[in-house]
């Protein structure tokens, strides 16, 4: 027979006595009572020698199960009449909240079992709908999400994902010294931005610097709340404009050759699109005949890779003359997409040179998104939005091997 020891150690109810214990249907229901010691009013908190027991009740509570077999404890409540405050009220219950027919253990029982298992496996192993299940945990992220401090934010990363297929984008705001995601929110235009931080601003968050693209409605965002904050516009994006700028340089010239030169381009994409340290020995071979076809399309080549560079710089100083160069040459290839890039770049300056005073990118955001994209596939799917949402902002410690 359980113990009273048991009932406060194991399923977490304290000041109450066993009266006894029945198995019944395969579960095991635990009889109990508030020790009379322990009974206070629930109005004005008089001691128990200030309430008179004034009728009965009874509950039901579900409790942790002991593997496979599910347990119950059994409330025998009272009534209480209290002499000093003349109110009637029923004894307080520690062990559950409020209505609830669950003790606070079985709650925070499910909560830790969803850090390892799926929801639907959590509720079959426990015996509960899915939903109930679900509820819990949604609630104990939102509770844990309260607690987060927004003070200490200094560096931040903002970019945006595909959420589902026709273009519906979700932005995405990425804590870069805690790897932690602090905001999710539909859309990539400038109001999925500006209320969060708005909110930064209002805890007093030490922003020192923002990681993004070239996003003009991520721009207006923050120009909008943090005017004189500092913009990193990373490599990875930079280096995506110049990928874009080549490719659509090959494509003309394909449309506009004819011929063997023509033959000469096709099938040069990826080769022309691979950085020149990760070509094979093959890749390279192929690079120099096209360099003896087409010395304009190599001579672009060659400036995408060299545009590369840029962030190799040790200082501002060094990083703008080396841009001014860089811009310089593009301008003057007489390539009218490379020309647009370098209006683009220059046009960037301050986000190109303020990498080289904070060193901070996007890339971490890059991992991350591709934690999401297997999240969703795991789940296929989420239906709860506002669920989804508080599973990424604790993405960054999850363990378990499927989403729920």
């Amino acid at each position: 027979m359980a113990t009273t020891s048991y009932l406060y150690h194991a399923l977490g109810l304290i000041h109450h006595l066993l009266l006894r214990t029945e198995f019944r249907g395969g579960a095991v229901y635990y009889h109990v009572a508030r020790k009379r010691e322990k009974r206070a009013c629930a109005g004005c908190g008089a001691p128990w020698w200030e309430v008179v027991l004034a009728g009965a009740f009874a509950r039901v509570f579900r409790a942790i199960p002991v593997g496979r077999r599910p347990q119950f404890v059994v409330l025998h409540g009272h009534e209480q009449r209290c002499r000093r405050c003349g109110s009637t009220l029923r004894e307080p219950i520690e062990f559950a909240k409020g209505k609830r027919r669950r003790t606070n253990s079985f709650d925070r029982f499910v909560v830790e079992l969803c850090g390892i298992a799926p929801i639907k496996q959590v509720a079959r192993l426990l015996g509960v709908g899915w939903d109930l299940v679900k509820d819990l945990f949604k609630q104990h992220l939102k509770a844990k999400l309260l607690r987060r401090k927004m003070g200490p934010v200094r560096y931040i990363a903002v970019d945006e994902f595909s959420i589902r297929k026709r273009h519906h984008y979700m932005t995405v705001v990425l804590d870069l010294e805690t790897g932690q995601i602090l905001h999710a929110h539909e859309g990539k235009d400038a109001q999925a931005l500006i209320p969060f931080l708005e909110k930064l601003k209002r805890r007093g968050a030490k922003l020192q610097a923002v990681a993004m693209d070239m996003s003009p409605a991520y721009l207006q965002a923050v120009r909008t709340v943090f005017p004189y904050l500092d913009i990193v516009h990373d490599p990875y994006h930079v280096v995506a404009l110049a990928n874009r700028a080549i490719d659509e340089t090959r494509r003309d010239m394909y449309r506009d050759f004819k011929g063997q030169e023509q033959k000469g381009i096709k099938g040069s994409r990826f080769l022309l699109l691979r950085a020149l340290d990760k070509l094979s020995p093959a890749s390279t071979s192929r690079l120099t005949d096209l360099m003896e076809m087409n010395l304009p399309l190599y001579q672009a080549y060659l400036l995408k890779e060299d545009l590369r560079m840029f962030w190799n710089s040790p200082n501002p100083w060094t990083a703008e003359s080396f841009l001014d160069s860089w811009l310089q040459q593009a301008r003057a290839l007489g390539n009218k997409h490379f020309a647009k890039l370098a209006d683009t770049l220059d046009s960037h300056r301050p986000g190109l040179l303020a990498y080289f005073s904070h060193r901070i990118t996007t890339g971490p955001l890059e991992g991350i998104n591709n934690k999401i994209k297997v999240l969703k596939r795991q789940a296929y799917g989420f239906r709860d939005n506002e669920y989804f949402k508080l599973r990424l902002y604790f993405l960054h410690d999850s363990i378990q091997a499927f989403a729920g």
